[in-house]
Parts: structure tokens; sequence; C-alpha cells
């Protein structure tokens, strides 16, 4: 490990996520991390608002572009 990023601990992060519910869960060297919708859009400044897409709804959304 070096730096400020350690890949060892992101790769162990990302090969025991989950996603229990709504939250994003993942266990790393013996520690339950659960990130909420709440705590990820307080860190990252996003908001959650607006129409949810998917298949059931795509035609309600104009101009949307599948790719």
């Amino acid at each position: 490990m070096s730096g400020n990023i350690y890949p060892d601990l992101v790769r162990v992060f990302y090969t025991n996520f989950q996603i229990v519910g709504d939250n994003l869960c993942s266990h790393v060297k013996e520690v339950d991390l659960e990130i909420t919708h709440e705590f990820w859009f307080a860190i990252t400044g996003l908001k959650y608002a607006g129409l949810r897409i998917n298949k059931g709804n795509i035609g309600v959304v104009e101009e949307f572009n599948r790719m």
C-alpha cells in the first residue's frame, strides 16, 4: 500500500460489494460498511430528485437516449 489510495482495499471493497435494500454494503478488514442514499448524496453533492428511469416509463421521458 502506498499514497492516499490503497488498491488492495478498493479491490476487497468491490469484491464484497452488495446492494441490500436501498443501501450499498461491503465488508473490509472485519468492518461492515453501509452507505445509505442520504450519506452518498451528502458526500458527492448530488441531489435525489426527478423521475426514476426504468423499462416501464421510458416512453414518458421525452428525448430519452437509451445509449
